[in-house]
């Protein structure tokens, strides 16, 4: 694996620069106007979620796509230095982060993190529940539930090549009503869901592609481990802060 530079457009308009590295252990350098960099630790109590996104120590913005990137590949020893404070966000998936990652870095030999009870967190009308397993794989079964669509219910196997395939591309959305400004002049990433049908500028990816970036966001989240996990997980109307603090709970048991 050699260097690679990663540049985009953000969610706030301006061009977001990261440079991915081989590691012996996953670091991350934060650097701000031409000052040396200062390392970033990934950890739970350096994370909190902001309008439906991760931030990291108060300085990177919007990690979550990225993260999954990463977590689908299975690369986790890596040096990642951030030139600006919120990373690329592209179409809204992980399908950009994909197609430059993949071509540079191979799968690695990763660790894997698994626990021997069963795990449950829920908020309302959300859940997750964790179940181990006798053998080395992630089972996901994810149900999305919304007055505007329904139940969407995806299950999958997730390994390098079903994320690739399954996953990354599933853009991110967002219920709205139609006095929502941004769906007269919708920009190239994501989609807007009313209860009059759903608004993108182009055809949805898969028919069930909410449902299925609700796993590419729980993907980003299962980062924070530094690990693979292995189990089985059934969940429901999931986010970020809920995975953050399903995260917590898997951390709390070793």
């Amino acid at each position: 694996m050699k260097k690679i530079i990663i540049k985009g457009e953000c969610l706030t308009n301006y061009c977001g620069k990261i440079e991915i590295s081989p590691a012996r252990r996953l670091v991350m350098n934060f650097f701000d106007n031409g000052k040396p960099g200062t390392e970033i630790p990934l950890a739970l109590n350096n994370a909190r979620t902001e309008n439906h996104t991760i931030t990291i120590a108060n300085k990177i913005r919007v990690v979550e796509h990225l993260f999954s990137a990463l977590y689908g590949l299975e690369i986790f020893k890596v040096k990642i230095d951030f030139y600006s404070n919120e990373v690329p966000f592209f179409d809204g998936s992980s399908s950009e982060f994909v197609k430059i990652l993949s071509e540079f870095c191979p799968e690695q030999n990763s660790e894997y993190y698994m626990v021997n009870k069963k795990i449950s967190i829920e908020d309302k009308n959300a859940f997750i529940v964790y179940d181990p397993t006798d053998d080395n794989q992630l089972l996901i079964e994810m149900e999305l539930e919304h007055p505007y669509i329904g139940k969407q219910h995806f299950r999958q196997t997730i390994d390098r090549d079903t994320y690739i395939s399954e996953i990354a591309r599933a853009r991110t959305f967002v219920f709205t009503d139609e006095s929502d400004p941004r769906l007269k002049n919708l920009p190239p990433y994501g989609i807007g869901i009313t209860k009059n049908g759903i608004h993108s500028r182009e055809p949805l990816r898969f028919p069930d592609e909410p449902v299925r970036h609700k796993i590419l966001d729980l993907l980003g989240d299962l980062y924070f481990l530094q690990k693979k996990l292995y189990g089985k997980i059934k969940a429901r109307n999931t986010s970020h802060k809920l995975n953050l603090g399903f995260v917590r709970k898997l951390l709390s048991i070793q």
